[in-house]
């Protein structure tokens, strides 16, 4: 018991209370303690008495009870505070203190409050993990009295709202930061909280103060009283902005992914076997699986037995290195149907870096291959008939030859063209020539091995490669077949076609250095082929391609003998036989600089085929025309210029034009001008020729028929011609003496042209013996070299001027 007793006696709330009870003087030296003091704080009272109060009290609250002290010495009352005590077992007890004047002391009650102020340190703990929670989360709490109607939010639905924190709006006001769209569905799930009790679990838009929009999750529920009575509704609200950003993001993408037309495939790499966790539609579309037959299956069951191995081999090794793989695979549709994939496989890894997924984007190039296919086929590949064309046949070729020199065999190579070919074409229509090599083509490839080739060259020409025969001989029993099946009948609509065709043939053992020379060369035997009569075959030999580059030379230098002007006339004179010199015909020679004379026989008909002879044909006629002049000028009778006139020249459109522009440049007079033309003018179109002859007869020109006999035309014709003058051909004057046929045809040739008024020179007369007997048939005149040579300009001037003899009646120049 203390010592020292209060003033009057200590009555029992004293000694019984709970709480700590003593005294103080104003210097704050304690009095008296009551039990408690000993029980809660292990001190004795005799350990205090006498001693400060602030000796139990820990150092950093001294200046809490000085301050204390200080106010109640000068009388003022003094609030409750709380300060921390130490017990002698080094506890610390929490002392809420209340102290106030009793007299001349001070009376001071503690009470405990250590267990109050660990739950309120626990709260506190508990509020600031929920607000680091709430920040961190973007989630805020919120409550509303319904006795009160105005919100209360915390801290984090103020941030989100974009309003300061203590905030608190009317419930008018909160509904209004909601977007328009959202404001209908929170007035109606807040009111079913309010009104029933029905909590709520929304996403719905906000409009912040600053006119930012934000997507919140709000969920509310009901707090009801002891009477079942809803009093509170409260909440929290979160920010699901980002979340929501992130979802439309992947919506997009997934529709993106399920719109796209490459099939998409997710498989499991974490799983055994790889099954599939996801398919596209495309995919769906592309392989005829549905989602529900797909899931959960490994890819391979695409697959088939003829895909190829090596690309899967690469594919299963990607997948096993988890790398991206690239690989074009046959795959097969549900249908059976075969399909060429295109396929992407890449590896998905999570944080760690681990693969979880992967991700397969496979396209249909089906189509693509097809097409290439197609094109390639087409690059390779005859249009019409379908055969291989050059570009392949190149390549074939190549391979023939490289086989005939590896293992000693040989290569032919056969040039097939068939004859008569354009007359179809032009007669009969395209239509009916497709048909023709449509079926050539068919018979040709019927009538080879399988690895023998047949390529369409161009037009109606075929080549024909025989690789791998023992002997050459052995070509000519496909040559034989081939030219018996082309020349079987064709029946195109009811109506029986023929046809034939020339063959070349050229062979090898694999020793030429350019293997397309072998078709060149069967190229110029088909040629020969076609020489010797058609509807046969010829064989390529040295001697055919020396003719042929000699053809070649030959044409090259007649070009540079047109430009550079390496012609010239002769004049061979003609004779009446009165023995006057009635013309000339101008004869062209070809005096070659390395070369020497070449005969025309040589060079005009090269010409003819090439087209040169119209440039040849226009350089002699305006020469010759030219040289008519000066002759005339220096003799006493008129002199006939005779010039020898090529088809391809007098068909050109546009040659009475140019005929005319000749005669006016060199001032010839048209009567003195005599064209010879052979019976050819009138092969192609007898009755133009007639119309064109008769034009040039208008002008005045005199026009000759040259080489009469020997030609086709009809002597109905003949009536018809407008022509002055028929040349018989000198093939029948050199029996003309011995041979009565040779006399016959010439006397009948003579007796008709009398008939018809024409007049006949004989060519070719080059004895004394032709002369005489050609004169007792009446000819009127001659021309050969019994009377002159074909002779220059200045020679036939002289020739013109030299003294005459008469020799059995006809004048004949001396110098012969």
């Amino acid at each position: 018991m203390p010592s020292v007793e209060p003033q009057g006696k200590l009555d029992q709330f004293f000694l019984l209370s709970q709480d700590l009870f003593c005294c103080i003087d104003f210097a704050g030296t304690l009095l008296s303690v009551n039990p408690t003091f000993e029980s809660l704080l292990g001190y004795s009272a005799d350990a205090l008495l006498g001693k400060p109060c602030g000796v139990v009290v820990e150092p950093r609250d001294h200046p809490v009870i000085e301050a204390a002290l200080a106010s109640l010495c000068r009388g003022e009352n003094v609030s409750t505070f709380d300060v921390c005590a130490r017990a002698t077992d080094g506890r610390r007890v929490w002392l809420e203190v209340a102290a106030s004047i009793g007299g001349q002391v001070i009376y001071v009650i503690a009470r405990d409050i250590t267990r109050r102020k660990a739950v309120e340190k626990q709260l506190r703990r508990n509020q600031r993990l929920f607000r680091i929670a709430g920040e961190t989360a973007h989630i805020g709490g919120w409550y509303m009295e319904l006795a009160v109607g105005m919100p209360t939010w915390s801290e984090e639905v103020c941030r989100l709202h974009g309003m300061p924190v203590g905030y608190q709006p009317s419930l008018e006001e909160a509904i209004a930061f909601y977007a328009p769209h959202s404001q209908p569905r929170i007035k109606q799930v807040f009111t079913a909280c309010c009104e029933q009790g029905v909590s709520f679990d929304e996403e719905l838009e906000i409009v912040t103060q600053q006119h930012q929009r934000r997507w919140v999750r709000v969920i509310g529920r009901a707090v009801r009283d002891e009477l079942g009575q809803i009093i509170q509704v409260q909440g929290s609200t979160q920010d699901i902005t980002e979340r929501k950003d992130t979802e439309r993001q992947l919506i997009l993408l997934e529709r993106s992914v399920e719109s796209s037309t490459n099939g998409v495939v997710i498989v499991d790499a974490q799983r055994p076997d790889l099954p599939m966790v996801y398919v596209n539609a495309a995919f769906e579309r592309i392989t005829g699986y549905s989602r529900e037959a797909a899931l959960g299956r490994n890819c391979r069951f695409l697959q088939g037995a003829d895909t190829d191995a090596a690309t899967l081999a690469q594919l299963r090794k990607g997948i096993q290195e988890q790398r991206d793989v690239h690989v074009v695979i046959r795959n097969y549709r549900r249908s059976g149907a075969p399909f060429w994939n295109d396929l992407y496989v890449s590896p998905v890894r999570d944080e760690a870096g681990v693969v979880t997924h992967f991700i397969g984007a496979q396209n249909d190039i089906t189509a693509q291959r097809e097409y290439q296919a197609q094109l390639s086929h087409n690059a390779n590949h005859d249009a019409l008939t379908g055969l291989p064309n050059r570009l392949l046949l190149d390549q074939r070729l190549a391979q023939g030859c490289l086989l005939a020199r590896r293992y000693q065999r040989y290569l032919a190579v056969l040039f097939i063209d068939l004859d008569d070919f354009k007359p179809i074409n032009d007669t009969l229509g395209h239509e009916v020539g497709d048909y023709i090599l449509l079926e050539v083509a068919k018979r040709l490839e019927e009538e080879l091995r399988p690895w023998d080739t047949v390529a369409r060259f161009g037009g109606d020409e075929f080549i024909v490669l025989l690789p791998d025969l023992a002997h050459e001989s052995d070509v000519l029993q496909v040559v034989e077949r081939l030219l018996a099946r082309v020349s079987s009948p064709y029946w195109y609509r009811d109506s029986e076609l023929r046809i034939t065709a020339s063959i070349g043939i050229a062979t090898d053992n694999g020793t030429i250095p350019a293997p397309r020379q072998l078709i060149q060369q069967a190229d110029l035997a088909m040629y020969k082929a076609k020489r010797r009569g058609r509807n046969t075959f010829q064989w390529y030999t040295d001697e055919l391609n020396r003719k042929v580059t000699e053809r070649v030379n030959l044409r090259h230098a007649l070009q540079q003998a047109i430009e550079q002007e390496q012609f010239e006339l002769h004049y061979q004179p003609q004779i009446h036989y009165s023995g006057r010199v009635a013309g000339v015909e101008a004869l062209i020679r070809w005096q070659h600089p390395e070369r020497g004379n070449i005969p025309p026989g040589q060079f005009i008909s090269l010409a003819e085929d090439t087209g040169q002879i119209i440039p040849i044909s226009e350089w002699v006629l305006e020469t010759a025309c030219r040289d008519a002049v000066a002759l005339n000028a220096t003799s006493s009778v008129p002199m006939t210029m005779a010039i020898n006139v090529s088809p391809m020249q007098f068909q050109r459109p546009g040659f009475l034009e140019s005929l005319k522009q000749v005669l006016t440049r060199s001032g010839l007079p048209p009567e003195l001008l005599e064209l010879e033309l052979t019976e050819g003018v009138l092969m192609d179109s007898a009755e133009h020729t007639i119309q064109a002859l008769k034009a040039i007869r208008q002008l005045g020109v005199h026009i000759a028929l040259d080489d009469f006999g020997t030609g086709f035309s009809s002597l109905s014709y003949l009536k018809r011609l407008p022509i002055n003058k028929l040349k018989v051909d000198r093939s029948f004057v050199n029996d003309v003496a011995v041979d009565s046929r040779d006399a016959a045809i010439i006397e009948g040739v003579v007796t008709m042209a009398d008939k018809l008024g024409l007049d006949v020179l004989i060519e070719g007369v080059e004895t004394a013996e032709q002369f005489h007997y050609l004169r007792t048939l009446q000819c009127d005149h001659f021309q050969g070299y019994y009377f002159a040579r074909p002779m220059a300009l200045s020679a036939l001037k002289a020739y013109l001027q030299a003294p005459l003899e008469m020799t059995s009646g006809v004048t004949v120049s001396t110098s012969l």
